[in-house]
């Protein structure tokens, strides 16, 4: 079982490693990967095409930035993990969102690539030692962990669940 972090260097981080549950964060992102593909997978595409206010992301964005998210902090783990001493960039989500044409993928396009990130994901960790679990690495200019990052990208997912259950569905 890989350990909750113990300390959030980054409040960034601790505002998303704060929303989940105790446990095996392997077990917790293998949850979430069934519930939420499952959950959106009753959307139309109809539905996705929509924004639940002017200058909001349609749900297609939100979920073409939750996968980008995951594969810029999965990143993350592998450099860290791989022991990289240079600093890791940040992302600038409302760059990524406008550049990358979610609206016009498939829905189930959509769906398939964030079911395949976390496939990946959890791939990687089960790769991960003990040892470089708690290394830490530079991102934005702050020290961050791989466990913080691992239970960031569960917690930046129920995040956007929630506001997908409250707003979109």
């Amino acid at each position: 079982m890989r350990p909750r972090p113990l300390f959030i260097e980054n409040p960034e981080h601790a505002r998303y490693v704060s929303l989940v549950p105790d446990g095996d964060i392997e077990e917790i992102l293998s949850k979430q990967r069934t519930k939420t593909i499952t959950l959106l997978s009753s959307v139309s595409e109809e539905s996705a095409r929509k924004a639940y206010a002017p200058g909001k992301w349609t749900l297609k964005e939100v979920i073409g930035h939750m996968t980008d998210s995951e594969r810029v902090m999965s990143y993350r783990m592998l450099a860290i993990a791989r022991n990289e001493s240079a600093p890791l960039p940040a992302m600038d989500q409302d760059q990524y969102v406008s550049t990358a044409n979610f609206n016009k993928l498939s829905w189930e396009q959509l769906l398939a690539g964030l079911d395949t990130v976390r496939s990946n994901t959890l791939s990687l960790i089960s790769t991960i030692d003990d040892v470089a679990w708690v290394r830490n690495g530079t991102v934005m200019n702050s020290p961050v962990s791989i466990g913080t990052i691992a239970y960031g990208i569960a917690g930046h997912e129920l995040h956007h669940m929630k506001v997908i259950s409250d707003k979109y569905l």
